[in-house]
């Protein structure tokens, strides 16, 4: 009993503060062999600190989405986001995610639509500007936006929006000249010219870099 008592039990307590530490504050997570952005070597070994945006809690299949804190990334800090996408067989999957954010909530980026190539200014005759979405915000809608507005309102806002060839988002039987959302927006970059909208609830943590030195013989 005292053996249990001496060394047993604070052995359990230290693998379970650790594993509670590893689950909710920071996390460990080694960066995909196609990731090509600057910052972010393939194949590296990161972690990723869960409290950085604001904790999502466990459980959310059981009881939904819930978050302690609320904090928004800066523009170039590279963070891992979470992206659901259902499968063939009617299930979801989730993809962990790494990129750097690229702008934030009412920041304006420009598209080249005729390229289809994202410009860091209006570089080309053809440039329009698209304005991050964000909570209490109101985009406009235009034939450039109009799919990327559709995509966000339809996988994270709840809606059956459509959008048809001329660039028309409809949502029931009407036709939608501004788009608001609930929530918070980030453009993020996850390969080169590559970016995705990510909403505030699909943000895991800021990566941190690891690194390990090597002790010269």
């Amino acid at each position: 009993m005292n053996i249990v008592r001496k060394y047993i039990a604070p052995l359990l307590l230290a693998v379970i503060l650790l594993l509670a530490v590893r689950g909710l504050l920071v996390t460990h997570m080694r960066l995909p062999a196609d990731v090509q952005l600057p910052g972010l070597r393939a194949g590296s070994h990161v972690l990723v600190s869960r409290t950085s945006y604001g904790l999502r809690l466990p459980g959310e299949a059981i009881w939904g989405y819930h978050r302690w804190g609320h904090r928004s990334p800066s523009v170039g800090e590279a963070l891992v986001y979470t992206r659901t996408e259902p499968t063939p067989g009617g299930r979801t999957r989730t993809h962990v995610i790494a990129g750097i954010c690229r702008a934030l909530p009412g920041d304006t980026v420009w598209l080249d639509p005729v390229r289809r190539l994202i410009l860091p200014g209006r570089t080309s005759p053809d440039a329009v500007p698209f304005i991050i979405p964000g909570q209490g915000l109101t985009v406009s809608v235009t034939p450039a936006n109009a799919t990327l507005l559709t995509r966000i309102m339809r996988r994270y806002e709840g809606t059956q929006a459509k959008v048809d060839q001329h660039g028309r988002i409809w949502l029931r039987k009407d036709t939608l000249t501004r788009v608001s959302t609930a929530r918070d927006y980030y453009w993020v970059e996850t390969a080169p010219d590559r970016y995705d909208l990510v909403p505030h609830d699909a943000l895991v943590g800021k990566l941190i870099p690891l690194r390990l030195h090597r002790r010269d013989k």
